[in-house]
């Protein structure tokens, strides 16, 4: 986490989004890790894991691109590239 001190000018014409990209990795890496870090993860867990490994048995090679593109402490940058400004 990190701490940002900022004029209340600079705050106001600041824009802050959720980018679905970045959300849908998230969840690759959820699922691909198989344990929930806190305990709001585990229901939603616990529903599509055994979706997720189904498909990766029957697609060994989405499932190896996944798991290099997922390192414990790297994400590829292709993945969650940084927003277009508008």
């Amino acid at each position: 986490m990190g701490w940002w001190q900022v004029g209340a000018d600079t705050l106001a014409s600041s824009r802050f989004v959720v980018s679905p990209l970045a959300e849908a990795v998230a969840s690759l890496l959820l699922l691909e890790r198989a344990t929930a870090a806190h305990p709001g993860e585990r229901a939603w867990l616990e529903t599509h894991l055994p979706a997720y490994r189904r498909r990766a048995a029957g697609d060994p090679v989405s499932a190896l691109l996944i798991r290099s593109a997922l390192a414990p402490r790297w994400t590829a940058d292709f993945l969650t590239p940084a927003p277009v400004p508008a």
